[in-house]
């Protein structure tokens, strides 16, 4: 997994490219696999720092963002909502598909005597 930091008016501390690299490696007991992964961040006129995470892994591809007057803080911001946003793609398909299997049970009954036809 190749992590991609871009930044703009400002240089990048050197402990944030590893603390973000350990934020990712937290999705492994999720068992999602990235196949890129843009990280940007730039410093605003109004002394607010923007960071915007753009991924592309299994679940399709997945942006987020997040702005504060701390980097780290912005960074935290981003990851926090990248995380819920990949945990819900993946959790999302699987409540649909309990719901579909119970729908589609109740409508193999046997009209004739109201037994089901699959146990």
């Amino acid at each position: 997994m190749k992590i991609k930091i871009s930044t703009r008016d400002f240089e990048l501390p050197d402990y944030l490219e590893e603390h973000i690299e350990n934020m990712f490696s937290k999705f492994d007991k999720f068992k999602i696999s990235f196949t890129n992964i843009d990280v940007f961040m730039k410093f605003e006129e109004d002394h607010k720092f923007m960071v915007e995470i753009a991924t592309k892994s299994n679940l399709g591809q997945t942006d987020s963002n997040g702005e504060s007057k701390e980097l780290m803080e912005g960074v935290n911001e981003a990851f926090t909502r990248l995380e819920r946003l990949l945990i819900k793609k993946k959790e999302k398909p699987l409540a649909h598909r309990a719901e579909h299997a119970k729908a589609q049970k109740e409508h193999l009954v046997d009209e004739d005597n109201d037994s089901p036809l699959i146990d």
